[in-house]
């Protein structure tokens, strides 16, 4: 199998000269190198042409498979065009390239099929495999505790800040791999729990990171600023284990069981770790959708426990439990939609209604929205004379059925039981019309029908209860505004 490269992470030098040693693979090209790796590359792979930029991947097709290494915006682009265009991948995984580009690349793989792999770290050692061994043997029994301790040196000195201490970026990339080995030896975490002593603006001391999962043991693990180190001790119902290794990955495994005497103890110098890395690449190209998916979840554990810290509780990674406000939001959303389904059923029903108890016809409302109805107020109480206000009204009417003969109504009186003022009142408008030049007003001038006083009251009660489920919901929605945190508020970077 012919491998190219794109970009450099030291992690990936062990895989390249496993590679280089194996006569059915090879390396063919490599770019986006820094000059200080050349040197590197070079001693693990002779041979190997160099390449400027990723686009010049693109052109060259000798490669079956592209690894890729490292963060920068540059390899990340040439990654997601490799994948687009159906390369295979091999990533080298690190918390710094975070998940939404991970979710990128996986996107991209449900849609055109091409295989993406990623090339295993700590799982892949000697040492972890023999412990993974020992662990599904039953070897130590029932499995209680997993526990790591890392301690590492800060790379990078704070500004006014006294003694060592960790960045969270730093922080995630070193729990990163660990999770990795947590999950490979223990099973399928989905709680977690994050404790940071320390702040991520002065610098983080300590940090403690619990998961857990439903029948599986607890695991923890444990970094803070100092000299190298890394352990992971195992304790099970018959016995209890301790991985160490150093920077160049030697180190020793002990095994102590309730049947033997005296514990056991491996050495390794982590030469074959490159070559079981080269053997589980193969495995994860061939199933390439399981063993991606495994890895996003370590990107997403990572991802969690700055939830856990943000949130001061345990996360759930995959059936998270909504926070109070979030079921607020969510109640009031539900709230709000039903309030407003029974204003468009409100609405409904009163243009229904109304239809059935308004007596008024429908001349009658045209009528009214051509402000062609006189009322009452419109003449000298108790009388059939037209005030001010009538003659103007009735000489805006008279210009503007000039055209047309549109009938004009006449409110009635209440109190005409005989119906002669009303009469007299119609009689007063044609004469005035009659004066206008409308000689046939009277037959166009009507009393107006009015509907009974309880259909009035009930078609009043519909408009006000139509509407009232909007109301309502709008003023609910400034509890959203009450509720919201302030912004003055920082997120708490430590845990309680």
């Amino acid at each position: 199998m012919k491998f190219a490269l794109l970009g450099w992470s030291s992690q990936i030098a062990p895989l390249l000269r496993a590679i280089s040693a194996d006569s059915r693979h090879s390396f063919t090209i490599a770019a986006e190198l820094p000059e200080e790796s050349l040197g590197e590359l070079l001693a693990a792979a002779p041979g190997i042409r160099v390449l400027q930029t990723w686009e010049e991947l693109l052109v060259d097709t000798s490669a079956e498979v592209t690894l890729v290494a490292g963060d920068s915006d540059s390899i990340q682009t040439g990654a997601r065009q490799l994948a687009g265009d159906g390369r295979s991948l091999a990533l080298v995984p690190q918390a710094s390239q975070g998940s939404a580009f991970i979710y990128e690349l996986t996107l991209t793989h449900d849609d055109n099929r091409v295989p993406l792999a990623p090339v295993q770290n700590l799982p892949a050692h000697p040492l972890a495999a023999k412990l993974n061994d020992a662990i599904r043997r039953g070897e130590l029994g029932q499995i209680m505790l997993l526990r790591i301790e890392h301690s590492f040196p800060a790379a990078t000195k704070q500004a006014g800040v006294s003694g060592s201490y960790l960045t969270r970026d730093e922080v995630d990339g070193a729990m990163f791999h660990d999770v990795a080995l947590l999950r490979f030896l223990g099973g399928n975490y989905n709680r977690i729990t994050a404790v940071h002593s320390g702040s991520d603006t002065t610098g983080i001391t300590q940090a403690t990171v619990t998961l857990g999962g439903n029948e599986l043991a607890e695991a923890t693990w444990t970094a803070r600023a100092g000299q190298p180190a890394w352990k992971l001790e195992v304790t099970g119902s018959a016995g209890s284990a301790t991985m160490e290794l150093d920077d160049g990955f030697e180190g020793s495994l002990t095994l102590n069981t309730t049947d033997s005497e005296s514990g056991s103890t491996l050495q390794d110098d982590g030469s074959g770790i490159g070559t079981r890395q080269c053997a589980a690449l193969e495995e994860a190209l061939d199933d390439s959708a399981n063993h991606w998916a495994e890895m996003t979840r370590a990107f997403e554990t990572v991802e969690a426990t700055h939830t856990s810290l943000r949130r001061r509780r345990t996360i759930d990674l995959f059936f998270e439990t909504t926070s109070e406000r979030s079921i607020f939001k969510s109640q009031m959303t539900a709230v709000g939609c039903g309030l407003i389904m029974l204003t468009l059923f409100g609405l409904v029903a009163f243009l229904l209604l109304g239809a059935f108890v308004d007596s008024n016809s429908r001349l009658q409302r045209n009528a009214e929205a051509d402000n062609r109805v006189i009322p009452g107020t419109e003449f000298v109480a108790g009388t059939a004379q037209l005030n001010r206000t009538g003659l103007k009204h009735v000489s805006e009417i008279s210009r503007e059925v000039q055209q047309s003969a549109e009938t004009i109504f006449v409110t009635p009186d209440a109190g005409d039981s005989d119906g002669e003022l009303n009469d007299d009142r119609i009689a007063s408008v044609v004469a005035e019309l009659m004066k206008a030049g409308h000689v046939d007003g009277a037959a166009f001038v009507k009393i107006a029908s009015v509907p009974h006083p309880a259909t009035q009251l009930l078609l009043k009660f519909l408009r006000v209860l139509w509407i009232a489920p909007l109301i309502l919901f709008l003023l609910l929605q400034s509890l959203l505004f009450v509720t919201r945190p302030s912004s003055n508020d920082a997120p708490p970077s430590q845990s309680e």
